[in-house]
């Protein structure tokens, strides 16, 4: 998910040019389901106005009425279209989008629910019955509350002065192309400029939802499965308004900073990996009539208290921004040497010629927040988000159908060489420590899952975790660290933290009681798309052909890689009782124990690669025939203890 935004600011403006930083969008995992927990969610509060100041309402509907708008389809499209009432979408996503909370939605609003809907040919238009005549006025805006996730979709408001020959104007153009998962806020008042209808007596407009086969996969391999096209999420709109346009209005869509350039913003950052430079920027739309000179964007960091950093500042000068055009301020600036640990905070302020005359200066700025740490990397800036911004969500074993288990993993770039010990992760609160909950941690180089066919099999130097069995205390602390069994040097470069998590795969709502792990999801700061990813051993088609199995469903999940050499090397007890035999074997051999619970086998090559995983009690048969002879390590693992054995394969 691409778009880099200050997601606090209540007000969207969509112009004919408006782009933002992008990089490679989410993908919807083709069998995902998800039980609609959102654990924070954030709510505006918009009115009918452009700004801080009351603008002259021209002409507003609430949908109260249905008869007020015509839905239809595009020719050649499915006969899926619009609904107008009540109720918000059912399908399996629902709770990843929610009912739109806005003004009036008690009173009814306009749903087009790809996702319940799902057909692979989707086009829907809901267009306004009766024109509206703007024959008296010019600067003019069209406003609206919209709840909306995007997949592999596009959305539209179309207008039209003879309401037969329609011109587009895509709303979610500053969202990429492709697959991504980037959300609204709920609701979003979204505002579009409709200066071109200005002294029309026969205004039209309509919404258009867009969703075909055919769309190019922005990860290679030609076109994107026909069966995850005209199965996107869903879009909600509601009290469409037009109102007259300031004369001056300049706003800061969105801000950000990242370490890496390529628009990552890591919560939580080891000393050791600070780069020399930050990259810093943002998007400024010009909403007014009249052109913004002279504006520059001021950019000034502060420590937790409040105090400026000597030196950690810059400004970003931008072009003349004439109305209705938006301007990108980029640039980088010098971190300074021996940044202490502690929370820092990044403010953006336009400046410019026309300030004092602006219709709104609350939307002038924006804020960022990271850490610095001693040992901890994080995506996630779980807790550390300015007040009131902050989102969560959670994946787990029961997301997605079919797989009882799953990999979760957070990218991280190491700028300098780190040892990495173990992860911390942060659990999401529908984890349950019941039989068959357990979760085990390891690295990965990116290529095993960015490039396809995906691969998790391949560790780096075959360090893991072992399996942790999730525990009542874990649940109630929020989070279980996981220290490795050796600890992993790594270069400068960039590699996945993995946490492979299994459980009984069913949701809540149908049994509270199975073991299950959720990890939360920091959804706060939109990501680049493989910052965060998943492995779903299970993946098939619906022509029963194999899946993909790597996507970049999430945005932040909770999983910190650790340099701590507190927890470099796993504390657990040596597992008695454990045997081999034969050994050395044909490839066929048993373990058997002299324990009665349940015990986890992992068998990885010389090369560290996974190649055999199983659960037994008292006794199991392994089959390594197949495998090419040598010595092969089988670590086998309680909760608390473990042991790791040879058996050699002739």
């Amino acid at each position: 998910m691409n778009k880099l935004y200050i997601p606090a600011l209540a007000l969207a403006l969509v112009g004919a040019d408006a782009h933002a930083q992008s990089s490679v969008g989410n993908d919807k995992a083709a069998s995902k389901r998800y039980d609609g927990t959102t654990i924070v969610t954030r709510r505006t509060t918009p009115t009918m106005q452009a700004g801080g100041t009351q603008r002259d309402v021209i002409w507003s509907n609430d949908f109260s009425n249905p008869s007020d708008w015509v839905v239809g389809t595009v020719e050649g499209a499915s006969d899926d279209t619009w609904v107008i009432g009540t109720t918000g979408p059912t399908g399996p996503y629902a709770g990843q989008v929610g009912t739109i909370a806005s003004t009036t939605a008690a009173n009814g609003f306009a749903l087009f629910d790809s996702d319940l809907l799902c057909s692979g040919n989707q086009e829907a238009t809901l267009t306004l019955a009766t024109p509206v005549d703007l024959t008296n006025y010019s600067g003019l805006l069209l406003t609206f509350e919209q709840n909306y996730k995007r997949f592999y979709d596009n959305v539209w408001v179309d207008w039209s002065v003879d309401g037969t020959n329609w011109n587009p104007i895509q709303l979610n153009a500053d969202m990429d192309h492709g697959g991504t998962a980037a959300a609204t806020d709920n609701p979003q008042l979204t505002t579009v400029n409709m200066s071109a209808l200005g002294g029309v007596a026969t205004a039209y407009i309509r919404f258009r939802f867009e969703s075909r086969p055919g769309s190019e996969d922005p990860l290679g391999g030609g076109t994107y499965p026909d069966n995850l096209v005209g199965c996107a999420y869903s879009w909600m709109v509601d009290d469409v308004g037009f109102i007259t346009l300031p004369e001056y209005e300049i706003q800061m869509n969105y801000a950000y900073n990242s370490t890496t350039g390529t628009g990552e913003e890591y919560g939580r950052i080891p000393s050791s990996q600070l780069p020399a430079t930050m990259n810093i920027g943002a998007e400024l739309y010009n909403l007014g009539q009249n052109e913004q000179t002279g504006v520059t964007v001021e950019v000034a960091y502060s420590d937790a208290g409040g105090t400026p950093v000597p030196g950690f500042a810059g400004s970003l000068p931008v072009d003349p921004i004439g109305s209705d055009q938006s301007a990108i301020a980029d640039g980088d600036i010098n971190i300074p040497s021996g940044l202490a640990p502690g929370l820092y905070s990044a403010t953006f302020e336009i400046e410019g010629d026309n300030l004092s005359l602006d219709n709104d200066p609350s939307n002038n700025s924006g804020t960022r927040n990271f850490e610095v740490t001693d040992n901890l990397y994080s995506v996630d800036a779980i807790g550390n988000h300015p007040e009131g911004t902050e989102t969560l969500s959670q994946f787990g074993t029961a997301s997605f159908t079919d797989n009882t288990d799953v990999y979760y993993m957070s990218m991280y770039y190491i700028t300098n060489n780190f040892t990495a010990t173990g992860v911390e992760v942060k659990l999401g609160p529908a984890s349950v420590a019941a039989d068959g909950a357990s979760i085990e941690a390891f690295l990965l180089d990116t290529a095993s899952i960015t490039v396809l066919p995906a691969s998790v099999s391949t560790w780096l130097n075959g360090a893991s975790s072992g399996v942790h069995v999730l525990t009542q205390g874990d649940v109630d602390a929020g989070g279980v660290v996981l220290p490795f069994d050796v600890a992993v040097p790594l270069a400068p470069g960039a590699y996945f933290a993995v946490v492979h998590v299994t459980g009984s795969g069913t949701l809540a709502s149908e049994n509270a009681e199975d073991g299950e792990v959720y990890i939360l999801d920091d959804t706060t700061v939109p990501q680049p798309g493989w910052t965060s990813a998943i492995f779903i051993p299970t993946d098939f088609n619906d022509d029963g052909t194999e899946g993909r199995h790597s996507y970049t469903n999430g945005n932040a999940y909770a999983i910190r890689l650790s340099n701590n050499a507190s927890i470099g090397m796993q504390e657990m007890t040596e597992l008695t009782g454990v045997s081999l035999f034969p050994n050395p074997t044909n490839g066929v051999f048993r373990i058997s124990s002299d324990r009665t619970d349940v015990l986890f086998v992992e068998i990885t090559d010389a090369l560290g690669k996974v190649v055999y995983t199983t659960n037994f009690s008292a006794m199991a048969t392994v089959d390594l025939s197949k495998m090419a002879a040598g010595v092969y390590s089988v670590a086998v693992s309680s909760a608390t203890e473990r042991t790791v054995q040879r058996v050699t394969v002739k």
